[in-house]
């Protein structure tokens, strides 16, 4: 594949196609690759080349997934998930640490996380898992491209640029984490603020100090929370009051869909079913299995 006047993220994503050791990273090169490809008629040979490389090795993954073959033993996901990456010393352990009362090792020497560190945190009722990943270059390239939320930690303005070679295979939505803001001086920090509002406007961002105040790691919650596209539901039996552990749904799921997570084959057992919440016209209204549910919705319903 020629990359001649190819943009550099296409190239870059070349480069670690050709020393790719599985599939699902050649896939994630390729979709880069078939993103940058310019849309011009000279082109199209390129684009067919790599549309059909893309096919092609898709297929090869179904057909061992269908046979049992190619599965990878790693971190399983849970329904929130965010990844913490940057580079040394820029505290992402601390952060890890006090989010999840944990003790990841610290330390000011470099690359002390040899291998991901997994842990959880709460926000409200949702527990959110969280994973602080080897610094760059070392960093577990499968969880920085696979995860929801990517958390990357910096401490200088020039490393968000470094960032972006090892992290522009990422589908995660990204929330830029300043670290130790409070050793900068105010005149410094006024200016990396208008720098981040002017040049970086892409990126979701927020300050910490060295050691993050219960405020600002309640900010931090809550900005991590709302990247994920998701809805808690809570069930309840009829006349009990509601669970207080809820069901993690992607936004705009149906009654059915809830019905379904609780048990393959429920909804077809459903008899009638209420809510209550922010979906509701009422509280206690009767509802269709189409019903869209809303976050914080209650759900109560009777089998045949």
């Amino acid at each position: 594949m020629a990359s001649t006047n190819q943009s550099p993220f296409y190239q870059k994503a070349e480069e670690e196609y050709l020393k790719a050791t599985s599939d699902q990273e050649r896939i994630e090169c390729l979709e880069v690759m078939m993103k940058e490809v310019p849309k011009h008629k000279s082109s199209e040979k390129m684009r067919k080349n790599l549309t059909n490389r893309y096919k092609k090795i898709k297929s090869s993954m179904a057909k061992q997934k269908k046979s049992g073959k190619g599965g990878q033993a790693g971190i399983k996901k849970a329904d929130m998930q965010c990844v913490l990456a940057g580079f040394p010393n820029t505290g992402k352990s601390t952060i890890f640490n006090t989010l999840t009362k944990q003790k990841a090792k610290t330390s000011p020497h470099e690359f002390t996380t040899f291998q991901p560190q997994l842990g959880t945190f709460m926000y409200e009722d949702a527990q959110i898992q969280i994973i602080d990943i080897p610094s760059f270059p070392n960093h577990d390239k499968s969880l920085t491209n696979s995860t929801d939320t990517l958390l990357l930690t910096i401490d200088k303005l020039d490393q968000i640029k470094e960032a972006e070679v090892f992290i522009y295979r990422t589908k995660a939505r990204i929330i830029l984490i300043f670290n130790k803001s409070d050793l900068l001086s105010e005149i410094g920090l006024r200016k990396i603020k208008a720098n981040l509002k002017s040049k970086f406007k892409t990126y979701d961002y927020i300050f910490l100090n060295k050691n993050p105040t219960k405020l600002e790691l309640k900010k931090l919650k809550q900005k991590i929370f709302k990247t994920f596209p998701i809805i808690r539901i809570y069930t309840k039996e009829p006349k009990k009051d509601p669970s207080l552990d809820p069901m993690i749904l992607p936004k705009n799921s149906t009654f059915k869909y809830a019905a379904e997570k609780i048990l393959k084959g429920m909804s077809k057992k459903i008899k009638r079913a209420r809510v209550w919440g922010p979906s509701s016209k009422f509280g206690g209204q009767v509802i269709g299995l189409d019903h869209i549910l809303k976050d914080k919705d209650i759900i109560e319903f009777q089998t045949k």
